[in-house]
């Protein structure tokens, strides 16, 4: 860095360090290079207009600071135009213009540069060299409309305005502009070429349209307002744009000179609306627009160059004391008006402070300061210029520099909502990167806008009484929306090229077999040079679609592209969601599930049926939602982090070959992650869609539910015996045991019995009789693929349960009462349990994939494997049940057998968390859910529930290496784990479930490091560590 250079970014220091200003120094400015020899100080001078000191301007407090005056001492009138002058560069990898960039900054001294395309990392390097080069700080600006991720790749983008103005919950935009103005920070950037203020009146407008808020100037204004607030309370400059306003034109100002009509009350009423909010608020910036107004300046010069707009409505009428920045001069709105250089002189003549992306930046340079040596431009105007970009870049250093990374000063709370911190605090919200995807999904979320819902279709009732198709039109593979779907339910997925009529036909015979049909609209266009998408074929496709009987129809595109579908039949349900992403994908099926309510309103007129306001309202939280961390109050960099630590260890040192965690709090799923193998030598990875042997999460996830339905039913009483319900048990010593303490382990029961044992002839071979390798009428209970069991030799297990000897009264974790339970349940029913629960417990919430006997259904491949059972049935489990005594009870029992997809396990505990609640469907009351997950016995050192386990009595006073499951663990917590290293918890004050799935038993089940470890509950306790409100 030259010397020079190093003292004006010290001078800068000591400005933004100390309200004292800056001594001058005895000589005069330098002036060697000047076209004009100054007699005074460049200080404000007497035929300098005075400027308003109570500006309402971010850098208010650095206005008319003396400090600054000492700073263009050291300038000459060229430094001064080329720091008014700001150039494009571009950080991609093929070196972008760093060298002309460069020379720009060191030789001329420009003041500012605007980035257009490239990566985060290079912009970052880039920016910081021109830097180290820069005698004055410089303004690096960037289009981020819909943040960085607009211009630079690799970045979280968020959505569009258009896709905002649907939103009914305006503190989310600013929101939106505090995580902006992070991303903008750590991509060095300081000024954000944003809001857009235009209020977009004309559905062919190629150039604003989506990138407007739409078409109500009061809520265009509000939104920006917004978004403006949320920038600039974090420190970066906000810039509303395109003045007077380009709303209402279907010519683009980059090719052509749009003209906008419409006499000075329409455009004080409309366009100028939300521009005179902004400005009011205090915005930093406003872009000109190179289009001509006619009704504001009878002489048809673009706004840019004419005074009457630029001084006399901007600067004067308004009031407004803010940069006023050129749109880009290089774009033939502009240079098919005047060529280069005239046409930059002409636009600072206008009153434009600063010249955006001039063609020729040095003969700009040149020309101005041709002019201002002829007396055309007045000194003054160069020096008030200037004085006002110092002032704004000594407010944008002192904000990383005296604050702190805080704004100056002011209320910065959320407008509309309190903030964070306590109500009343100045301090602005600050969104870190990792919170940014949480943020986007509510911003998409709130967005979703229902047009049409005939008969209540959406949200989507029982899902076990309707068939469900998916339908891709304009995509070919699998998108997001099907798979999102298939997280609520079973369905039929196809694919239609609009182009491929044949193929279109087909896939529509298919589709009439279904109750409802869901169809999402991918790949369409934005804009309207291409008809927003859609083609004569994609408009034939609709209307197939549309007169199906239920039909849901997914619009992911522009709104506008609506008008131009044949509506003659109406799809039975319509949702715009206005961009085609993953997010909007998620969403938007979640909002057909009734996971989340539909609240948005359209931003624009689409036609005379859908004006702009028209949404339909749906509920939500019906079932669970899928999001981040941050939607539920946690913190993703403490909890995503911890988690992954906890597990890698465990996959470190063999405690399991894979596994599954699912995390929802407050109804929302944030983490659904997979681990590791389904073996240790495999290559088969763990999916979401693999299914697990629950082992004894089968008590609580079977035969515990459906206990808990016939209590519901008045069919079960706990405080009845075991000999009421099972007579041939009656004269035995165990006829008399209370169901409540079978249920809560306490009956006296032994823990378990090894049945299979009990087949072995003293040379370990089995007793004759017992089993086959082949299946028949006598040998129809499979164990495993190829073995067999005696369907006789269940009364002999049974008698060894009616037999076996009795204990003391007191906590005996025990399988028996649960192998009993579903005798229990069938002769209650007359239904086994593995017909009853599905029917009557799993089917009802959409649970389809918690199944016994999970081969009849599925391939082999999806099931993870458990153990080598190298005594019983010598062989690889996979597919039959682990648990011996369950495999002989042909694979399904009470207290094992059960197998699940974490995804529809995580609906079952989630069912419990709402109280007996899921999908629209009362499962079970409230009072049985709370009757059954209470502790029952303290007094008698039993922390157990009916059925359910419970965290460790006094659980809070103990060290946490003692604690189970976890030492922040609620009393009203409750939940089971399973042999085979599966567990769920669900704690109702805290709204957590989870549920962790794994194969720890493989090669053996001798391998007990999950439990040392503490695995499960580890992850557990990083969930309430990880809360932030």
């Amino acid at each position: 860095m030259k010397k020079s250079s190093l003292s004006l970014v010290l001078v800068f220091c000591a400005l933004i360090i100390s309200a004292s200003p800056v001594r001058q120094t005895a000589s005069p400015a330098r002036q060697a290079d000047s076209p004009v020899r100054q007699t005074a100080s460049p200080a404000r001078q007497t035929d300098s207009p005075v400027r308003e000191t109570d500006n309402n301007v971010p850098w208010k407090s650095f206005i008319g600071h003396p400090g600054v005056d000492s700073i263009l001492n050291t300038m000459t009138i060229r430094e001064m135009i080329a720091q008014l002058i700001w150039v494009p560069a571009w950080a991609d990898e093929k070196g972008g213009n760093y060298r002309q960039v460069e020379l720009l900054v060191e030789k001329y001294g420009i003041g500012g540069v605007i980035f257009f395309e490239g990566t985060r990392e290079m912009q970052v390097d880039y920016t910081k060299r021109l830097r180290s080069i820069s005698r004055i700080p410089l303004i690096i600006a960037q289009d981020a409309e819909w943040g960085t991720g607009m211009r630079l790749r690799e970045v979280d983008a968020f959505p569009c305005q258009l896709t905002l103005g649907a939103l009914q919950n305006d503190s989310l935009i600013y929101k939106m502009g505090a995580a902006v103005a992070s991303q903008c920070r750590e991509a060095g950037i300081n000024l954000n070429l944003a809001p857009v203020a235009d209020v977009n009146n004309n559905p062919m407008n190629p150039v604003i349209n989506y990138r407007s808020f739409g078409e109500d100037p009061e809520k265009v204004a509000e939104k920006a307002t917004m978004y403006m607030k949320g920038l600039q309370d974090n420190g970066i400059m906000a810039c509303a744009k395109h003045f007077p306003g380009h709303g209402d034109t279907d010519t683009d100002s980059h090719t052509g000179l749009p003209v906008i009509s419409g006499d000075r009350d329409r455009f004080d009423r409309i366009e100028l609306l939300p521009f005179r909010r902004l400005t009011d608020e205090g915005i930093g910036a406003v872009m000109t627009a190179h289009i001509s107004v006619p009704g504001l300046d009878a002489g048809a010069l673009p706004a840019t160059f004419s005074k009457k707009v630029v001084t006399g409505l901007l600067r004067q009428e308004s009031r407004f004391r803010g940069l006023i920045l050129t749109d880009a001069m290089n774009m033939d709105g502009a240079t098919m008006t005047f060529p280069s250089g005239i046409a930059d002189t002409e636009a600072l003549l206008a009153g434009n402070d600063i010249i955006e992306y001039p063609t020729d930046p040095v003969f700009a340079i040149e020309e101005i300061a041709r002019r201002v040596g002829k007396g055309e431009i007045a000194v003054s105007e160069i020096t008030d210029r200037c004085r006002r970009l110092l002032e704004a870049k000594l407010w944008l250093e002192s904000y990383t520099t005296a604050n702190g990374g805080r704004a100056e000063s002011g209320d910065q709370s959320i407008p509309g909502e309190a903030p964070a911190a306590a109500a009343g605090s100045s301090t602005p919200v600050s969104i870190p990167s990792s919170g940014h995807p949480a943020l986007i999904r509510d911003l998409y979320a709130g967005a979703m806008t229902l047009l049409e819902n005939n008969d209540n279709l959406l949200p989507l009732g029982r899902l076990d009484r309707i068939r469900i198709a998916t339908v891709s039109v304009n995509r070919l593979a699998m998108t997001e929306f099907q798979r999102m779907t298939d997280r609520y339910t079973n369905a039929d997925h196809y694919f239609i090229d609009p182009a491929n009529e044949q193929g279109a036909r087909f896939v529509m015979s298919k589709l009439m077999d279904y109750d409802v049909v869901i169809a999402g609209f991918c790949a369409l266009d934005q804009k309207p040079a291409g008809l927003y998408g859609v083609t004569p074929a994609l408009n034939n496709v609709f209307r197939q679609i549309a007169s199906l009987d239920r039909a849901a129809v997914i619009w992911f595109g522009n709104p506008y592209g609506v008008s131009r579908l044949d509506l003659t039949k109406k799809p039975t349900a319509m949702l715009v969601a206005y961009q085609d992403n993953s997010y909007t994908h998620q969403v938007a099926v979640q909002v057909l599930f009734g996971a989340i309510g539909a609240s948005g309103r359209l931003p624009v007129t689409v036609n005379e049926n859908y004006p702009a306001g028209t949404g339909i309202k749906t509920p939500g939280n019906i079932r669970m939602q899928f999001g981040f961390p941050e939607n539920a109050g946690l913190s993703s960099e403490r909890l995503t982090g911890k988690v992954d630590s906890i597990v890698n260890a465990g996959l470190d040192t063999l405690a399991f070959p894979g596994c599954q965690v699912l995390i929802a709090r407050r109804g929302i799923v944030v983490l659904n992650k997979c681990y590791g193998f389904h073996l240790y030598d495999s290559t088969e990875a763990v999916t979401e869609n693999d299914l697990w042997d629950l082992a004894s999460v089968t008590k609580v996830s079977a035969a515990t539910p459906s206990l808990m339905l016939l209590d519901d039913r008045g069919s079960f009483d706990i405080d009845k015996t075991l000999g009421n319900y099972l007579p041939w048990f009656r004269f035995s010593d165990k006829g008399d045991m209370v169901m409540r303490e079978m249920l809560a382990h306490q009956a006296g029961l032994k823990s378990w019995i090894p049945f299979w044992r009990n087949t072995l002839e003293n040379d370990s071979t089995f007793r004759r009789g017992i089993f086959s390798d082949y299946t028949n009428r006598k040998y129809a209970l499979q164990v495993t693929d190829s073995m067999y069991m005696n369907r006789h030799y269940l009364k002999d297990m049974f008698r060894e349960i009616r037999d076996s000897p009795m204990g003391e009264k007191k906590y005996v974790y025990s399988d028996l009462t649960f192998i009993l339970a579903s005798e229990i349940i069938e002769s209650l029913t007359d239904s086994t349990i593995d017909k009853f629960a599905p029917a009557n417990i799993y089917n009802p919430i959409g649970a389809f994939n918690i199944t016994y006997r999970p081969l009849e259904k599925y391939p082999a491949e999806r099931v993870v494997p458990t153990e080598y059972d190298s005594l019983f049935r010598k062989q690889l489990i996979r597919g039959t049940v682990h648990d011996e005594g369950a495999a002989m009870l042909g694979g399904v029992s009470g207290h094992a057998g059960l197998f699940a997809t974490g995804n529809d396990l995580l609906k079952l505990v989630e069912m419990y968390r709402r109280g007996g609640e899921y999908g629209g469907v009362r499962v079970l009351s409230s009072d049985v859910v709370r009757k059954y997950t209470a502790v029952q016995f303290p007094d008698n050192d039993n922390r157990r529930g009916l059925g359910f386990d419970k965290p460790l009595l006094r659980n809070d006073t103990l060290p946490p290496d003692e604690a189970y499951p976890c030492p922040s663990a609620s009393p009203a917590s409750f939940g089971h784990s399973g042999f085979t290293g599966t567990f769920i918890w669900c704690d109702p004050d805290e709204e957590i479930s989870y549920v962790f799935l794994s194969n720890r038993v493989y090669p053996t089940r001798n391998n007990s490091r999950l439990s040392d470890l503490s695995i499960r509950g580890k992850i557990l306790q990083a969930v309430y560590d990880a809360r932030i409100d």
